[in-house]
């Protein structure tokens, strides 16, 4: 072999060598990260429900988004009003303050009323769609494995809103960065068909000056 032959075969080994140790070296730190902090590792931030923004929008809003006259007057409650999806049977509450400003969206499971009779394109993730769901479109119905593949592992030393600590419920605290405007996503999980029942998503009332 030449010379020149030999100079070129070292400067190959040379070059290859320092890439080998390189790539040797990002591999043990990759796999030193635990497999929970990367499941956790994206954070996000829930500000929406059925387009709506508790603590920001007002029922101007809501009224033009599903009509003021579907109103479900039966359900509606003073500082509340409803809106049926009868097909799909969930029921979207919206809850507002003296100054008409949202303070709670809520989708969830219609309670007492019977299956209707409706065509079988109205029970489609599209029509659910229409009710709302949240800003990064978890509806009512979906499977609940959906949760934390959007959201991460949720708070577990929350409580439910009935005051008992359940498996089958999933709360979240979303802080928007100002005094008294932490949002709390609250998500209830049937535990026999693995669905999502219920969402709600609350902002606190108005700070006392």
């Amino acid at each position: 072999m030449r010379n020149g032959e030999v100079l070129a075969v070292l400067l190959s080994i040379n070059l290859l060598v320092p890439m080998a140790q390189s790539k040797d070296s990002v591999a043990p730190s990759s796999s030193q990260v635990p497999e929970h902090e990367t499941k956790n590792a994206k954070k996000v931030s829930e500000l929406e429900i059925a387009g709506l923004r508790p603590g920001q929008d007002t029922m101007r809003k809501a009224y033009h988004r599903f009509g003021k006259d579907r109103v479900t007057n039966e359900l509606s409650q003073s500082g509340s009003v409803v809106w049926l999806d009868v097909c799909n049977r969930q029921m979207l509450t919206v809850s507002f303050d003296t100054n008409d400003i949202i303070r709670g969206v809520r989708i969830q499971h219609t309670p007492g009323v019977t299956d209707a009779d409706c065509d079988v394109r109205s029970y489609s993730r599209n029509v659910r769609s229409r009710m709302g769901g949240t800003g990064h479109g978890l509806l009512f119905g979906d499977r609940c494995d959906r949760v934390q593949q959007l959201y991460g592992s949720p708070h577990s030393d929350d409580y439910s809103a009935s005051g008992t600590q359940e498996s089958n419920s999933f709360v979240y605290h979303f802080d928007r960065g100002s005094k008294g405007s932490q949002l709390t996503l609250e998500i209830t999980c049937d535990p026999a068909s693995k669905t999502v029942k219920t969402i709600e998503l609350t902002a606190p009332g108005p700070v006392s000056p």
